[in-house]
């Protein structure tokens, strides 16, 4: 992942960009062909990423998300059926690859 302020890359799990200090903040889904389509994004993501994919795509907490669909799996079981259809129905974000800068070679 490359930060959204200097364009440097970062590690995979890092808060705060090493090189300018800038905080990390998931990119929107608002350009390219799954302009304002529910996916399943790259980052950040634990078993499928349809909770995250929820959370970024209607601006909830990702963490609550997290815990009410584990609270209802573990105390109803039905979700886990659900949550696996949308395992297979949601889309996958496309791989979002850094921009080619377009300075000269020396």
């Amino acid at each position: 992942m490359y930060c959204s302020s200097c364009g440097r890359q970062m590690e995979h799990d890092a808060r705060f960009c090493s090189g300018c200090g800038a905080a990390w903040q998931p990119e929107p889904f608002a350009r390219g062909p799954f302009s304002g389509q529910l996916v399943r994004p790259r980052y950040p993501r634990v078993i499928a990423g349809v909770c995250s994919g929820f959370a970024l795509h209607y601006g909830w907490d990702i963490s609550v998300v997290r815990v009410i669909t584990a609270l209802a799996i573990v105390f109803l079981g039905v979700p886990l059926f659900a949550y696996i259809a949308l395992w297979i129905i949601i889309p996958d974000a496309p791989y979002a690859l850094p921009e080619r800068s377009t300075g000269t070679v020396a």
